[in-house]
């Protein structure tokens, strides 16, 4: 926790509300990147997919660039007045529409799933639309859950959850330890629902596949033991269990044995008191990251309204969450919201022709990451299971996550991301294949070694 003592002497601070008091930046990936920018060759630190233009687009210029969905770009210049205006709060009913459409094609496209697809027209909201999935996040988290009250997490997740459960909005993060002999710790997220359902009336809990920072995902029969025992516990402890699932990486996906879509297609009608959120958006799936569209989408069970009901059942949940959007950010960036209506309104080829490409070049990257790895391996580093994402993990043994980062910046030029804390047993760096080209990864690779072996040469 970060200290502010000369903040502290003045009226100020006393002023302050409790998330006043609470709400701090740390040292998290800015920090980092901007110090792999500053002082390294390497930037394997933010989530960010870059390249040499011409990698990705035929013509295109010997020059590092963040990637973004070549369709995209003819489609800048549009008239002012579609864009000038605020957009509802909402969002754009044209890319509302076209994003339901989507998410019905995504679940469509599904492979490797553990039960058969149910069509989910009338199962699930019109998506709305909010300031990315940090947003959506916040918002769905406030809704659901008084300060004070906890959520299940895994110990090995995305750093802003813990600015935004934690401080933002006062939660008990209920960690559990993600992995046990390299796959997922069930049985550890389950103990800690268990912990929560004392004393709460309701139990949440945030999955997020492909998981940022060590890139897993679910096999197939994973999926299934992680579904049958939200149901079995929905129906032992007859209380409800709300699900975000965190679906900022859907879709990249790297190996045959995992599944290749959210889990919410799995969770939705399951059980009457299972209540799957979907959050997803444009900032990886569409590489537009400054953008800032993220949408929710709540999965609806058949049980819980007559069919008769549902358009007032809709319009009430469209209200609930409208609230929550109009408080706060008032409403999202219209003029994103109108680029994409043009992108996606004559059908989802084109973005499937985009998508495909960026998801064979981060294919490349993730194969040479791991092939590299395996090439330079050293026995106080070892990598978490990952099968998709932009992203591995790598363990450290005997050495602070942190030092280890600086000295490898410092001395070997490669940017990372390192993950420390003792007391949640995590101790690593998160390396971003996403943001480095093919050919630099194996480089990248034997510097990390080399900084392990500063500090813990091996033995011959």
């Amino acid at each position: 926790m970060k200290q502010f003592p000369i903040l502290e002497r003045t009226p100020i601070y006393r002023s302050l509300s409790n998330v006043g008091k609470r709400i701090f930046q740390p040292n998290g990936i800015f920090y980092w990147a901007n110090r792999a920018k500053t002082e390294g060759d390497y930037n394997a630190t933010i989530g960010s997919a870059y390249g040499v233009e011409n990698h990705m687009i035929t013509g295109g210029r010997d020059k590092l660039i963040v990637y973004s969905m070549p369709g995209l770009q003819k489609y800048l210049n549009i008239e002012p007045e579609r864009v000038a205006a605020y957009a509802p709060v909402s969002g754009v009913k044209a890319f509302r529409d076209l994003w339901e459409a989507w998410i019905l094609k995504k679940g469509e496209m599904a492979r490797n799933m553990p039960y058969p697809l149910i069509p989910l027209h009338n199962k699930i909201t019109k998506p709305q639309i909010c300031n990315g999935i940090t947003n959506a996040i916040f918002l769905t988290s406030r809704m659901f859950l008084n300060s004070g009250e906890c959520v299940v997490c895994p110990n090995k997740r995305w750093g802003n959850y813990d600015a935004v459960l934690r401080y933002q909005n006062g939660l008990d993060l209920k960690l559990f330890t993600f992995f046990k002999d390299q796959q997922f710790n069930l049985e550890g997220m389950m103990e800690a629902m268990e912990s929560c359902a004392q004393n709460q009336e309701k139990i949440v809990v945030i999955l997020n596949f492909p998981n940022n920072p060590t890139g897993y995902c679910p096999t197939t029969l994973e999926a299934r033991h992680i579904i049958d025992s939200l149901v079995d516990f929905c129906e032992r402890i007859q209380k409800p269990v709300v699900v975000l699932c965190d679906d900022a990486y859907e879709g990249f996906i790297f190996k045959n044995n995992v599944i290749t879509n959210s889990i919410f297609y799995m969770l939705v009608d399951r059980h009457p008191l299972l209540i799957p959120l979907k959050l997803d958006g444009t900032s990886k799936e569409m590489l537009m990251y400054g953008g800032r569209i993220a949408c929710v989408t709540l999965g609806i069970h058949s049980s819980w309204v007559k069919p008769e009901e549902l358009p007032a059942f809709r319009a009430e949940w469209e209200n609930k969450l409208q609230g929550m959007i109009r408080s706060t950010i008032s409403n999202s960036n219209h003029f994103i919201q109108e680029i994409l209506v043009e992108y996606l309104k004559d059908g989802f080829i084109k973005l499937l022709e985009d998508q495909y490409k960026i998801h064979s070049l981060l294919q490349r990257r993730y194969e040479e990451t791991i092939r590299a790895f395996n090439t330079y391996k050293h026995p106080n580093i070892n990598m978490d299971p990952g099968s998709g994402g932009f992203f591995v993990f790598l363990n450290l043994k005997g050495i602070s996550a942190t030092t280890f980062a600086d000295h490898l910046v410092l001395k070997y030029k490669v940017g990372v991301f390192p993950n420390e804390n003792v007391e949640e047993n995590i101790n690593g760096i998160r390396f971003a294949f996403c943001s480095v080209p093919k050919e630099e990864i194996e480089e990248c690779f034997k510097r990390i070694f080399q900084t392990m072996n500063d500090f813990i040469p091996i033995s011959t």
